[in-house]
């Protein structure tokens, strides 16, 4: 197969996947209510604004999380099989300078500055 310059090699493009509950909730939000004259999206959003002053825990945290995101998570990084709690900062910057100096003569030097410990929280 020969490539031509400016023609794609897969003209139809990547192939979908099916979401058709997505599509079909969708489509069912963004119709007109009969009786209030209001898109089902916001009958809903009504409701759940509803719950969450009513002090149902599951729509506040629901609310929250379309609006200021889920919180991070936390995550817990070994490093010779230590927890990196557990390292005290000196261990951590010695590993880090292992790592960038290994890094670095592989790639023939790149400048990168050494850790210094007491930057370190």
């Amino acid at each position: 197969m020969t490539f031509v310059a400016g023609k794609s090699g897969n003209p139809n493009g990547r192939p979908t996947k099916e979401k058709t509950f997505a599509d079909a909730l969708r489509a069912a939000l963004n119709q007109i209510d009969p009786k209030t004259k209001r898109k089902n999206l916001l009958l809903v959003a009504d409701k759940l604004v509803e719950c969450a002053i009513d002090g149902e825990g599951w729509a506040i945290q629901q609310v929250a999380d379309r609006l200021d995101g889920k919180p991070a998570q936390e995550t817990t990084l070994n490093v010779n099989n230590q927890s990196l709690a557990e390292l005290a900062d000196s261990e951590i910057a010695a590993r880090i300078a292992e790592l960038r100096a290994g890094r670095a003569g592989a790639a023939g030097g790149n400048g990168e500055a050494p850790v210094n410990p007491d930057q370190l929280n």
